[in-house]
């Protein structure tokens, strides 16, 4: 027995003595101890949600057993071996380490990307008309060749932008991920907006502002996320103008999300509002119903969950407001599951999944703001949306009504047709006049985003 098995099965001992044996084979019959150090013990267990609910609810009490034995409590990490068996030798953890600290294994200073982000990637990306320009932009700028000078500058700067939790990050690491894969050598820079500013204040603080620029302006890619948080501050302000200008000049890619567009994130300075759009600006919109059915389809697939259609419809129709609530969703669900096993119905899962589903109570007013704003955008008044005309114009503004509809509320396609004075079987039949006018057309797609990211702003 090697002394990290006796170790850990004296902290098993110890986990006995407070719980059941169901919860003993559970959460610890398959937890393995890979590595440990004064600072930290790391941990392997087979899945993501383990990892996650032993990480929320068993690390501290990880911790106290190893104080009782070794007399220190390292800091307890959980990893999972879901996707393959990683290499986590101690060799191996300790140059994670050193990575992460900005350090080469020779240590030397490096930056390199978010490499702990591996598991968002353009094949788990689920596209569909909300996202479907962005992903091709994503994809195009991850794929192009790096080793070739792109005097062109065609796709440079990528400017992202949409409401939180609609996949601007995953896009993001996926580039990352893709670049990196490619082309190992290359420096990649992934930092958040508000990372970025309070690097700089550090530096400015402990007058490093030379190596801060030389990081950021040798890279070649870089990637902020979340650029609005940037704006208002004179100093980041300055030295991102000159960050970017030094980067673009040397034709080096830059990608940059935001929640808005460059023009509305008031207090950022003209100047980089202008260059934030000399490139290839993609906006990425709420999931429609059968995107979010098909988001809900591939993440019950990796928590290997079966669910039925009927629940795939339920929670399509009800969680409504990001990607990052279907992840929820499923989580929750994947950990009822596993901890209470049987199958998942329809009524277990409603009762299951109430606080993530949309009450009713506002979806009235939404309807509402939706054909205020369809009206301004057309220049058509509200009755005329809702009365009985079907020239062109009018009867395309009551199908994006609908479309619309059915992706920011969660009335059934009867209460829309009530709302509008149609029946059910023309809801259906607008709504797919709207999606099949977004596939074919880019102008259309972006104007119908462009009406959502109005109504969500309250403009």
């Amino acid at each position: 027995m090697t002394d990290l098995e006796t170790i850990w099965s004296y902290v098993l001992e110890i986990l006995k003595s407070n719980h059941t044996d169901t919860v003993i084979k559970l959460w610890f019959s398959d937890l393995k101890m890979i590595s440990m150090s004064p600072d930290e013990v790391v941990f392997t267990t087979p899945t993501n949600i383990k990892r996650d609910i032993i990480a929320k609810q068993f690390s501290d009490e990880l911790g106290g057993a190893l104080f009782q034995i070794m007399g220190f409590k390292p800091e307890v990490i959980i990893n999972s071996r879901e996707g393959g068996e990683a290499d986590l030798s101690r060799e191996n953890i300790e140059k994670f380490k050193r990575i992460e600290k900005g350090e080469d294994t020779d240590g030397a200073k490096v930056s390199i990307p978010d490499n702990y982000k591996l598991e968002y990637t353009f094949d788990n990306f689920v596209v569909g008309s909300s996202n479907k320009f962005a992903h091709a932009t994503a994809l195009a700028v991850a794929e192009k060749d790096y080793d070739t000078v792109d005097t062109q500058n065609l796709y440079n700067p990528l400017f992202i932008y949409g409401p939180s939790g609609v996949g601007k990050t995953h896009l993001l690491y996926a580039i990352t991920n893709d670049i990196s894969k490619r082309y190992p050598t290359k420096k990649i820079i992934y930092v958040k907006g508000e990372e970025f500013t309070n690097q700089l204040i550090d530096a400015i603080q402990k007058k490093t502002t030379i190596q801060f620029r030389e990081k950021y302006r040798r890279a070649d890619v870089l990637l902020i996320d979340d650029i609005q948080f940037v704006a208002g501050r004179i100093s980041t302000q300055e030295e991102l103008f000159n960050t970017f200008n030094a980067i673009y000049e040397d034709y080096k890619q830059i990608i940059l999300t935001s929640d808005r567009p460059p023009k509305e994130i008031k207090t950022l300075e003209e100047r980089l509002q202008t260059r934030f759009m000399s490139g290839i600006m993609a906006d990425v919109s709420l999931p429609d119903f059968d995107l979010r059915v098909a988001i809900l389809k591939q993440k019950a697939k990796q928590s290997n969950l079966l669910l039925s259609p009927d629940i795939l419809n339920f929670l399509a129709e009800n969680v409504t407001s990001s990607i990052r609530q279907l992840e929820g969703v499923i989580k929750k669900l994947g950990a009822i599951s596993l901890l209470e096993g049987g199958s998942l119905d329809l009524e277990r899962v409603k009762n299951s999944v109430r606080d993530f589903v949309s009450t009713k109570e506002n979806d009235g007013k939404r309807m509402d703001e939706i054909i205020l704003a369809v009206s301004k955008k057309y220049d058509i008044s509200r009755d005329d949306i809702l009365s009985s005309k079907r020239n062109k114009e009018i009867a395309m503004a009551r199908h994006i009504c609908v479309y619309i509809a059915r992706t920011m509320t969660t009335l059934s396609q009867s209460q829309i047709g009530k709302a509008l004075n149609r029946d059910r079987t023309t809801v259906i039949s607008s709504e797919g006049v709207v999606k099949e006018e977004i596939e074919k057309n880019s102008e259309f797609a972006m104007e119908v985003r462009e009406i959502i990211r109005t109504i969500n702003s309250g403009i």
